[in-house]
């Protein structure tokens, strides 16, 4: 069932979406350490549209080579989530946000086991910034409309992991967000041992020459978008296979 989020297209859509937002934004004050990263969620309008702004990365990259991920990367020392995200942002796409909503509320656990914060802001209008993409790290950019993420939104099944550290890693990743702690991170470890398969959510890009938006900033994405989409209808993913 298609979700209608048509008052996007509104000329006050931008003020509605950040009041929706910021209730269910926090912020991560703490000086992290560099065992901890951060990406940041750059919402821009491109052509009518409020989208979220995605980087592909370089195929000369060590890791994560070629991939659709949001501009991040490792904490320095002392650095907060919104320092973090500010400043990987600006060193991969040459440009600061006009404002800064907020942090999604918990970090996603990553395959390194290492703590992997989101920030959400806003770029202003796409034309209007001076976008200097670092050689190094960015391919190119592209931006997909909010209203299409909503609504494009598939999963991929893949094999249950089975050693203890990949284990806690889904473990972290499927746990209620309405029952945080060691005893729900416990109930669902004991749950993995019960089945084979899991899903993730995967959405698609616009370029055909592009990979599918998959793993962490499938994720971020998702999660982005219930808090943003929640009371029209988006639901959680669920990551179990029935």
């Amino acid at each position: 069932m298609r979700i209608d989020i048509s008052w996007i297209r509104g000329s006050n859509a931008l003020t509605l979406l950040r009041n929706r937002l910021c209730t269910r934004l926090v912020d991560h004050p703490q000086k992290l350490t560099r065992s901890s990263c951060a990406v940041f969620l750059p919402i821009c309008h491109r052509k009518g549209s409020l989208s979220l702004l995605y980087t592909r990365r370089t195929d000369t990259l060590n890791s994560h080579t070629g991939q659709v991920s949001f501009p991040g990367g490792r904490c320095d020392e002392g650095e907060t989530v919104r320092e973090t995200s500010v400043r990987e942002m600006e060193e991969e796409i040459g440009v600061q946000p006009h404002s800064v909503w907020g942090c999604l509320s918990r970090p996603i656990v990553s395959l390194k086991l290492e703590n992997v914060y989101g920030c959400v802001g806003y770029l202003g209008h796409f034309e209007d910034n001076n976008f200097t993409l670092s050689d190094v790290e960015v391919s190119h950019i592209f931006t997909i409309p909010l209203e299409d993420l909503v609504n494009s939104r598939s999963e991929k099944v893949y094999d249950n992991q089975t050693t203890m550290r990949q284990r806690r890693v889904i473990s972290q990743r499927i746990a209620s967000n309405d029952l945080p702690g060691e005893k729900n991170r416990q109930d669902v470890l004991s749950a993995l041992d019960k089945i084979n398969r899991y899903k993730m959510p995967v959405f698609p890009t616009p370029l055909e020459q592009d990979p599918e938006i998959w793993g962490l900033t499938a994720v971020f994405t998702d999660r982005f978008l219930r808090e943003a989409f929640r009371k029209d209808g988006y639901k959680k993913h669920d990551f179990t296979v029935t």
